[in-house]
């Protein structure tokens, strides 16, 4: 599972190791890391990356998407295990076979840079209004959702039971159960 999301996100094995052994030793909530590859002294917390290149997009986007996906099968929320299903009810493709292109984040390359993106309590979206699509990020796991005329501008997502996410939209505040799932390629 390492070796294949080193090579996703174009990073070396021992370094994806690394990172992982930090995740784990903080239950997947940070990591510190002294990495040359990365530039050196940095920092990832959910939502937060810090590297010593403040400017460098790629490079943040690169260390954000994979301390986000080691995070993730740390705490035990791989949700793209076999037995799993997405948000059509079908089987989702494995994690490995999605299209990352280099310097990019946790969306496949094929769908450009988001009109807007971000993240709320562990929940990853990004809004790719020329497609479309409203892509949602659930641990290692990515559900796709049509968006009609809904031009995302933001989310908001409750807390506690029954918890769930909304968008900011223009035409007014939109829920998930609102837009239509398909598939993400």
């Amino acid at each position: 599972m390492i070796p294949s999301i080193a090579e996703r996100y174009v990073v070396r094995e021992e370094t994806a190791r690394r990172i992982f052994e930090c995740l784990r030793s903080t239950g997947g909530r940070s990591c510190q890391f002294d990495i040359p590859e990365f530039g050196g002294a940095g920092q990832w917390m959910p939502g937060m990356v810090m590297i010593r290149d403040h400017a460098d997009r790629d490079l943040k986007a690169k260390v954000d998407g994979l301390c986000s996906e080691l995070s993730a099968i740390v705490q035990g929320s791989n949700t793209s295990a076999p037995g799993t299903l997405d948000c059509a009810g079908k089987p989702p493709a494995a994690v490995g076979t999605t299209d990352m292109g280099v310097g990019e984040s946790w969306w496949p390359a094929s769908f450009g840079r988001p009109a807007a993106s971000g993240e709320q309590c562990g929940v990853r979206y990004a809004h790719f209004p020329a497609l479309r699509r409203l892509l949602v990020q659930r641990g290692a796991h990515i559900d796709a959702y049509d968006t009609g005329e809904h031009v995302i501008s933001g989310v908001a997502q409750a807390q506690g039971p029954g918890s769930s996410v909304t968008f900011s939209s223009n035409r007014g505040p939109v829920g998930l159960e609102q837009l239509k799932c398909v598939p993400l390629a």
